[in-house]
């Protein structure tokens, strides 16, 4: 194998690592803030605001970021798979928890889906919306 062969891999793979340490600074410096601070929002939360100022200070969603996050959101249904775990096993809730509970996943997705669809358009919108580091 040539040398040159060897290029295009390792850096894609570098802008991989660089995606990935990008996410997980983010998602350490939110539960960082969240934790000085006692938000009652989770530091993931805070993380991913972060990230997106970050990105619309940016301008445009990274080559690694967008890697990362590719592959993040096809196995986004395993990532899941706990949580749904965990409330089937808590089964002493009434029925006013059960509907609260359900209230809060429906509109938190209907609500994740909307504004993912906002910045999704806004983002191709804006000559291509991914660059070159």
């Amino acid at each position: 194998m040539r040398l040159s062969s060897l290029h295009q891999p390792l850096r894609s793979a570098g802008h991989w690592l660089a995606g990935a340490a990008a996410l997980c600074a983010c998602n350490l410096l939110g539960q960082k803030i969240s934790d000085a601070l006692a938000l009652p929002v989770p530091g993931s939360v805070v993380g991913m605001l972060i990230l997106l100022i970050a990105l619309m200070l940016y301008g445009g969603i990274p080559r690694g970021v967008g890697m990362v996050s590719g592959q993040l959101l096809r196995l986004l249904a395993l990532l899941f798979l706990p949580a749904a775990v965990g409330i089937y096993f808590v089964r002493d809730l009434s029925a006013r928890d059960w509907l609260g509970l359900l209230a809060a996943t429906t509109v938190g997705t209907l609500l994740s889906l909307t504004l993912c669809a906002l910045l999704l358009k806004k983002l191709l919108g804006t000559e291509g919306g991914e660059r070159d580091d």
